[in-house]
């Protein structure tokens, strides 16, 4: 997979935008970005990391809160709630890496285990957080093969960290969430996978169906 330019990232984001309001979402409308390039950057300083250029143009829309959408999940497409954040200020950003840190102390696991992980959501809207995996990069991404996915997520009610997550090199993996952020964003902003659904239920998602219960 091609890593995209700023440019085209920017691009990408503003027609995902403009895609989930379309499907009904955010029909208050957008709301600005909370961080701007230079804390960005001075966030990519601190802790050492280089974000993609996605997830770079992600903080710099809008905030998106929670959603329903079709995922894969469990090897089937269903209806899903996500909290997803998108634009968030660096001071919450920090914060979400605060609860990890708390996670490492708690379940005593090794110094920096976390390093890799940025925190963009929570899986299942309640489930547990999900994070940017930056030690699998994106054109090392096979979606034919979940380890190797960028988007993961850890259980709550899991505690057991170091069995679950922890791997050889140190560093925590968490469940696969999904191959990468563009197409987490395709999922969750563009419901790129509704007509998957739709083809194999017989039920077209629309944001009443989804508002009413998602049943099928």
């Amino acid at each position: 997979m091609c890593r995209m330019t700023q440019q085209e990232a920017k691009a990408f984001v503003e027609k995902a935008f403009e895609n989930l309001q379309a499907r009904g979402w955010l029909a208050e409308g957008l709301k600005p970005a909370l961080a701007a390039e230079e804390e960005i950057d001075a966030f990519e300083k601190k802790r050492g990391v280089r974000l993609s250029p996605l997830y770079r143009a992600l903080l710099l829309s809008h905030p998106i809160g929670q959603l329903m959408t079709i995922m894969y999940h469990l090897e089937r497409v269903s209806p899903l709630w996500m909290e997803l954040d998108g634009a968030v200020s660096m001071e919450a950003l920090e914060e979400q890496i605060g609860i990890l840190q708390e996670i490492q102390d708690d379940c005593e696991l090794p110094d920096g285990c976390f390093q890799n992980l940025i925190p963009i959501g929570d899986f299942g809207a309640g489930w547990g957080p999900m994070c940017l995996d930056l030690s699998r990069p994106e054109e090392r991404v096979d979606p034919d093969r979940e380890e190797t996915w960028a988007v993961v997520w850890f259980d709550h009610e899991e505690f057991d960290w170091d069995r679950l997550y922890l791997g050889e090199d140190g560093l925590l993996h968490g469940r696969p969430a999904a191959p990468d952020l563009k197409t987490l964003l395709e999922w969750c902003l563009c419901g790129s996978l509704e007509t998957e659904f739709e083809e194999k239920y017989g039920i077209r998602p629309t944001y009443e169906w989804y508002q009413n219960g998602a049943e099928y």
